[in-house]
């Protein structure tokens, strides 16, 4: 299947055809310049940028209005414990119902932070995350612990909390003051604020829960989305106190003490177990690091291309790359497409475009494919339409929505469909799919992008696999289905790189 949402907002190339524009950021669409010389970060608008809000560096802030809103989050946990602890740990009481209420962080989605899922709409953190917590709170105090100091600790002690949880329950708790953030940016800034209604925008004392609000924010000139501004100095990759991190302070001696293989990769699993087991260490750890303080995110010199990629990807194809192309036929435009096609797998693979692609690339996360698929339309937007062709994202063929089409004149289409090396439904994605998208749309050409985001042992065999795979589609189907390459792993320094790639490319 392809994508479930679209880009909306309409340009009229130079034969006056509606199209699709590339994602902009914050400061663009209210004409602020330099945005880097402020102290809130710049979002981009369309799609969630791979940051997270650390409570950990609310914490460490010298400001004491931030210190407050660090001990709200505090609170907020350490009054669901007592309630839980008055309810005797009964599920069915109202006291501990009310309890996993208040643990209930639906996705902050106005900063437009994290693992969006398709947009930046996000995904969110729902009931089933919320019994986690709630169950971790109860088997805490069963072992006597009745607060915390620092809510990270259950990122470390449940499993299904990660630095995306640990960002939206952050955003969520702190959200009016966050708001509050906004609204003096804005006025400072002079950009116009309208009334929105925010979900989680407050929280009722009085009631126990989280309860919509209308308040005073700025809002995406294209969606009418609202938009909540943070400082730069609270984002990071990862939380300071993390799992992992804790995982690797572990001396052997206490690895051995707590069962954990020092030889291997330690798992969640083991790492949830062993912070159970060993709470007085787990809270000597969490000491040190207030000692040692913690780093934000280099924001504006961004060495991971986590934030500028949408600047960069726009600059991809320089101007000089623009030229007048007759399209005429079908063949022609499927030239085009995999020039377009070829001028993309430059810039991830020969240009450093590649880091756009990955959220964390030591736990081998890549972005969501809509998040690719968005760097896709950033990077060939302008090239497409100097050149008179249309590029569509998630058409619907009638079959079900492709990820692209390029379209000419007289009615030409060509399809693409990107998936990664890893997709689960990848030969199908090749096999099934893009055929009867292809009839769907009564279309003879098509491309199948491939992005390569593993080297495991089956994944270089599927790699290896493609152009025989495609070859024997297109005998059995007549349709022209083309195969095209991009190779999206994180590139070694060049003095490394002295293998032949798989496909036998030089590197």
């Amino acid at each position: 299947m392809g994508l479930a949402h679209t880009l909306t907002r309409a340009y009229c190339d130079r034969e006056g055809r509606e199209g699709l524009i590339s994602p902009m950021y914050f400061s663009e669409a209210f004409g602020i310049e330099d945005p880097e010389e402020y102290e809130w970060f710049d979002p981009l608008l369309e799609c969630d940028t791979l940051l997270f809000v650390d409570p950990f560096l609310i914490f460490s802030s010298e400001d004491e209005r931030w210190r407050e809103a660090h001990a709200k989050i505090i609170k907020h946990f350490h009054d669901t414990f007592a309630l839980l602890a008055r309810s005797g740990l009964k599920p069915k009481h109202q006291l501990f119902q009310r309890a996993w209420t208040q643990m209930l962080f639906p996705e902050p989605k106005e900063f437009r932070l994290g693992f969006g899922s398709d947009s930046a709409d996000g995904s969110g953190a729902g009931e089933g995350l919320a019994t986690s917590i709630i169950e971790a709170m109860c088997e805490a105090i069963k072992r006597g612990l009745e607060d915390i100091e620092h809510f990270e600790e259950l990122g470390i002690l449940v499993k299904g909390i990660n630095k995306d949880r640990i960002s939206d329950i952050t955003c969520n708790v702190l959200k009016p003051e966050f708001i509050d953030y906004t609204q003096h940016a804005c006025h400072s800034l002079g950009v116009p604020l309208e009334v929105s209604r925010v979900e989680h925008g407050r929280y009722d004392e009085f009631r126990r829960r989280w309860v919509e609000a209308e308040v005073l924010l700025p809002k995406d000139p294209r969606t009418g989305k609202p938009i909540i501004l943070v400082p730069k100095k609270f984002l990071a990759e990862l939380p300071k106190l993390s799992s992992g991190n804790w995982a690797k302070h572990l001396d052997t001696s206490l690895r051995d003490d707590l069962n954990l293989d020092i030889s291997t990769n330690v798992n969640k699993d083991d790492i949830v177990a062993a912070a159970r087991r060993a709470p007085n260490r787990l809270r000597e750890w969490i000491r040190l690091m207030e000692q040692a303080g913690a780093e934000p995110y280099d924001v504006d010199g961004d060495p991971k291309l986590l934030v500028k990629w949408q600047k960069v990807a726009s600059s991809a194809v320089a101007q000089s790359d623009l030229e007048d192309i007759s399209i005429n036929s079908g063949d022609d435009l499927l030239e085009f497409a995999h020039k377009a096609v070829e001028k993309f797998r430059h810039w991830i693979e020969d240009k450093g475009g590649w880091r756009a692609f990955w959220g964390d690339v030591a736990e081998k996360i890549t972005v969501p494919e809509p998040i690719m698929q968005l760097i896709f339309l950033g990077v060939l937007d302008d090239f497409c339409r100097y050149a008179g062709v249309r590029l569509d994202r998630e058409v619907e063929t009638g079959r079900g929505p492709v990820d692209f089409t390029f379209t000419g004149s007289e009615r030409l289409r060509v399809l693409l469909e990107m998936k990664k090396l890893t997709h689960g439904k990848f030969w199908n994605g090749l096999q099934v799919q893009t055929p009867l998208y292809m009839k769907g749309q009564d279309v003879q050409h098509a491309i199948f992008l491939v992005i390569r985001d593993s080297e495991t042992a089956p994944m270089r065999e599927r790699w290896r696999k493609l152009e025989a795979e495609a070859e024997l589609l297109r005998e059995k189907t007549g349709l022209t289905i083309e195969v095209a390459r991009i190779d999206a792993l994180p590139k070694k320094p060049a003095s490394k790189e002295t293998e032949l790639r798989d496909d036998g490319r030089q590197p």
